[in-house]
């Protein structure tokens, strides 16, 4: 399997359950060790964790005895990488970002799910990182601020240039981020599929009723069920996956 992300890429993986999808995102955050190959950020290889990578989780994991603003700033502090006074400007400029300046100094049982993913995320963005790693973070999260929260994802990604590798169970949210959709086809996990998704940025909620998107959308799904069937199964084209 060989993947590479260029600056500023969005590129998002989908593939059944077990696949391995949460592992391979795992591998490339250094949290764990890969049998074979090699994965390298910016022609490094990754020994382990470090902060050229910044994990989103599905849960947003706060600290709960610490106030948003200090959430933000953990990071930092943890890395010493910059003065306090630095890291607490720095964390205002990305509450600002995500929409919860007027947050920063409650604490996170105060705030909504959607809200917490906001600090989740600009805790991640803090440290600057090369590569962004998000792991169904909007999986826990309502319909319609699910929606909401992929908009202003995507809005961040694009205003900071952010390279970003997205892992996501939605086939629709994955066309709606994503420049490149990578389907990943059952263990072990390979990609079966890049689907580019040339739709121009920025991109809003209307994208979604073009004909142009539900054609990606229908062939992300034909791609994964046809994975998931297994080699020798009938594909969407008459042929054999």
């Amino acid at each position: 399997m060989h993947l590479t992300l260029n600056k500023g890429d969005f590129v998002c993986i989908v593939g059944p359950s077990g696949c391995g999808k949460t592992t391979f995102l795992n591998a490339v955050a250094g949290f764990l060790p890969i049998a074979e190959g090699s994965l390298t950020v910016d022609g490094r290889d990754i020994p382990g964790p470090g902060p050229d990578r910044a994990m989103v989780f599905q849960h947003a994991s706060l600290l709960p005895w610490r106030s948003v603003l200090d959430n933000v700033t953990y990071g930092l502090e943890l890395g010493r990488r910059v003065k306090r006074g630095e890291a607490r400007e720095r964390a205002r400029e990305l509450l600002d970002l995500v929409g919860l300046s007027a947050a920063a100094d409650q604490h996170p049982g105060q705030l909504s799910g959607g809200m917490q993913q906001r600090v989740n995320l600009a805790r991640a963005l803090a440290v600057e990182p090369e590569v962004l790693l998000l792991d169904e973070p909007f999986a826990s999260i309502d319909a319609q601020t699910r929606e909401v929260m992929q908009g202003e994802l995507l809005r961040i990604c694009v205003e900071w240039d952010v390279t970003a590798l997205f892992v996501t169970h939605d086939i629709t949210e994955a066309a709606f981020l994503a420049d490149r959709v990578c389907v990943f086809g059952p263990r072990p996990g390979t990609i079966v599929k890049e689907v580019d998704i040339s739709l121009p940025r920025p991109r809003d909620q209307h994208i979604r009723k073009l004909p142009e998107f539900q054609a990606l959308v229908e062939e992300i799904s034909d791609t994964l069920h046809g994975a998931a069937a297994g080699p020798g199964a009938p594909a969407a084209n008459g042929g054999t996956a």
